[in-house]
């Protein structure tokens, strides 16, 4: 039985198809820190025979919550994509290793006519998500002190404390 998130590369063949899918995904499958919940993705586009392979167009859209690095406050997050791959048959694979070049970074492997899409999205989503998200560039993050969110409210914290690490460049300085 075929499964209903698979594009089918033998229906390509002779006219391009356009595809639409709705994939949801466990935040645990993703494994992703920053982010800690996901709306279900919007996955649709069209794939066309090329000389020795398929050329596939898609959009993306998805969002969810990250959550910000200097702050740790959850905010809301939206990604909106239009991407291209060309999918190959998987070849036998060589015994050397070697680097890929900058075309082959777009270039998606199959090994049956059916291909997935939820491998081709993850992916996708993966490079989306930020390292070191942000809830706004201006975040002033935490006091190291007491934990208050600068965002919101100063905090009474001694700033004029230095950190014991830097009191022997202390005595460097001649005053």
């Amino acid at each position: 039985m075929k499964d209903a998130n698979t594009i089918s590369l033998e229906a390509a063949q002779g006219e391009p198809v356009d595809f639409e899918f709705q994939l949801t995904f466990p935040l645990e499958a993703l494994d992703r820190e920053p982010l800690v919940e996901i709306s279900p993705v919007h996955f649709a586009g069209q794939v066309s025979a090329i000389e020795s392979g398929f050329a596939l167009q898609g959009d993306l859209g998805w969002g969810g919550r990250l959550e910000c690095s200097r702050c740790l406050v959850a905010y809301p997050f939206r990604s909106d994509e239009e991407f291209s791959l060309v999918l190959y048959p998987r070849q036998p694979a060589e015994r050397d290793e070697r680097e890929l070049e900058r075309e082959e970074l777009d270039v998606y492997f199959f090994e049956t006519p059916d291909v997935a899409v939820a491998p081709i999205v993850e992916e996708r989503i993966q490079m989306a998500v930020p390292m070191k998200p942000l809830c706004r560039e201006d975040c002033r993050g935490l006091c190291v002190h007491c934990g208050q969110d600068l965002n919101v409210a100063t905090c009474h914290c001694n700033e004029k404390s230095i950190d014991a690490r830097w009191e022997a460049l202390k005595k460097l300085k001649k005053v």
